[in-house]
């Protein structure tokens, strides 16, 4: 036997013994998981409904998964530097990424993203959706959807509205609206949605479409439409945009959690687990369901990666009918 064939045997033994080592250690791991903090990272500042969805799941999966969650807001880019900060984490659980539409609407606008949401993260668990809220300032003496849009269409351009930021979810149910209406608004983006909705409150901005949140019955704004099958019980004088005319208008925030692509799935199905279990936790009911109108929902893995993948044409399409640009 020469010196060349026992080198490959060797070479071989020491390969088998280090892909058994890893697959041994990586078992290790995921019977232990998770034996520290995780960390829930947020794309959008702190008060908004991404942030407050995040915060009360990882309250209740602290609980469950009996260690402390950590929430990291990680704002800028419509969300995809927290998706990229992910994307690139150890695949070992824990640190998670908690989504909004913003993670389907990315690749349509941003075309130098570092990472691919479809090939780099993997989809864990849908918590819900909400719906959007159409509001005005008072004092534009806009009264319904109708005369709205007939001065915009008077008027194009000259009304503008804000978002928590180009690409976001605020910013593209807004466009998604123009096209629908046949209309041409300005937009103004800033921060995060909190900083819009109070830009909006001092008259800064004349109208702003966000999540439906506990404040609608603010007396600067006037809520004129909600997306959704049937008024909320949180804004029941709100018409819905089918009750006025706009059924294809469908459009709601939905909410969940990712994971890098190579995080083991037995940890993948932990996590899908628990957050199922947390959509009937009774803290978890109560505020976003009672307070802020999000419609929980349980679904497999699989069963949200679909859901995923269909939201990416959607908006796709949207986009390729517009010129948004990152600035």
């Amino acid at each position: 036997m020469n010196l060349q064939f026992k080198a490959r045997i060797l070479f071989g033994l020491i390969a088998s013994f280090s892909l058994t080592f890893q697959a041994a250690r990586a078992d290790d791991q995921t019977s232990t998981y998770p034996d520290r903090p995780v960390t829930f990272v947020v794309g959008f500042s702190p008060g908004s409904s991404i942030d407050l969805v995040a915060r009360v799941f990882g309250k209740s999966l602290s609980t469950t998964l009996q260690q402390p969650v950590v929430v990291e807001n990680k704002s800028g880019a419509a969300g995809n530097i927290a998706a990229e900060s992910v994307a690139t984490a150890k695949p070992d659980g824990y640190r998670l990424l908690v989504i909004a539409n913003s993670i389907a609407i990315g690749p349509a606008i941003y075309k130098d993203l570092r990472f691919n949401a479809k090939k780099d993260l993997a989809a864990i668990a849908y918590i819900g959706k909400g719906p959007v809220i159409l509001k005005v300032r008072k004092s534009l003496h806009i009264d319904n959807l109708k005369e709205l849009i007939a001065y915009a269409k008077a008027h194009p351009g000259k009304l503008n509205y804000g978002s928590s930021g180009i690409g976001g979810t605020p910013h593209m149910a807004t466009v998604l609206f123009e096209q629908v209406a046949g209309i041409k608004l300005t937009h103004i983006p800033y921060k995060g949605g909190a900083e819009a909705l109070s830009a909006l409150m001092s008259g800064q901005v004349d109208l702003l479409i966000n999540p439906l949140l506990s404040d609608v019955g603010s007396d600067k704004v006037v809520s004129i439409a909600i997306t959704g099958d049937k008024r909320s019980s949180l804004a029941p004088t709100v018409p819905t945009f089918t009750e006025l005319g706009f059924p294809n208008y469908d459009l709601g925030v939905y909410y969940g959690l990712m994971s890098p692509k190579a995080v083991p799935d037995k940890i993948k199905d932990i996590l899908n687990a628990s957050v199922n279990n947390a959509l009937d936790d009774k803290d978890v009911v109560e505020t976003l369901t009672d307070r802020s109108g999000i419609v929980l929902q349980k679904m497999s893995r699989q069963e949200f990666q679909d859901y995923l993948d269909h939201d990416t044409k959607l908006w796709k399409d949207v986009v390729a009918k517009t010129n948004i640009a990152p600035r």
